[in-house]
């Protein structure tokens, strides 16, 4: 089946198959981003529901990313953020910030182009705090 897959995929891409279909939370999540780099998005909302529901905080955030952007989903703005919720409830750090955005009462309506821009932002801001934090030795390491 995998020859005939329209993926392009590495050699240890075949392991990471096996793991996600083996039941594998961490597994299902990163097939589902290779399937979403590779404009597979509704095949990745499969899989992230699988690892969501195994209550694997990373597949709750990018699954609640594609409720808000309809990225293999019908857009759906409080399904997004309530598995952004979930996500970060459960310790996501980078959920927990765009949950901060998500919910503030002043923001401003935006379509779902502008607010996917935005939530990549507080993600790229998420991301360089913590490399900061542990290149000055402030933070805690990095998984």
């Amino acid at each position: 089946m995998l020859a005939l897959s329209p993926l392009k995929l590495a050699a240890e891409d075949r392991a990471l198959i096996e793991d996600a279909d083996a039941g594998g939370p961490e597994a299902q999540c990163d097939l589902a981003l290779l399937l979403l780099s590779q404009d597979q998005a509704a095949e990745a909302v499969a899989w992230l529901r699988k690892a969501a529901q195994n209550l694997y905080p990373e597949a709750m955030h990018w699954l609640g990313r594609c409720y808000i952007t309809g990225s293999g989903v019908a857009a759906d703005e409080v399904v997004g953020i309530d598995w952004i919720a979930q996500a970060a409830r459960r310790g996501h750090v980078t959920a927990a910030h765009m949950l901060r955005f998500l919910e503030d009462p002043a923001r401003s309506a935006l379509d779902a182009t502008a607010l996917e821009a935005v939530l990549d932002g507080i993600e790229r801001e998420v991301v360089l705090q913590a490399l900061t934090e542990q290149a000055q030795g402030t933070g805690r390491p990095l998984p």
